[in-house]
């Protein structure tokens, strides 16, 4: 009874890796992600300034 189970198991998990195998090669190539390009610039020097923080010149 014991050799079922182990068999049924081990069954299951060859399925399972050949099934991931199939896929993957089936999806394609994955898309990287986008990387969002807006950003806030100072009004006064034109630098990137990150979130609510002020800008270095001290104008913006």
């Amino acid at each position: 009874m014991i050799k079922i189970v182990v068999l049924f198991l081990l069954l299951m998990l060859i399925v399972s890796m050949v099934g991931n195998v199939v896929t993957k090669f089936l999806r394609g190539p994955t898309v990287p992600p986008q990387v969002n390009l807006t950003r806030a610039k100072c009004a006064h020097c034109g630098r990137t300034v990150i979130g609510t923080a002020p800008c270095v010149c001290g104008k913006g």
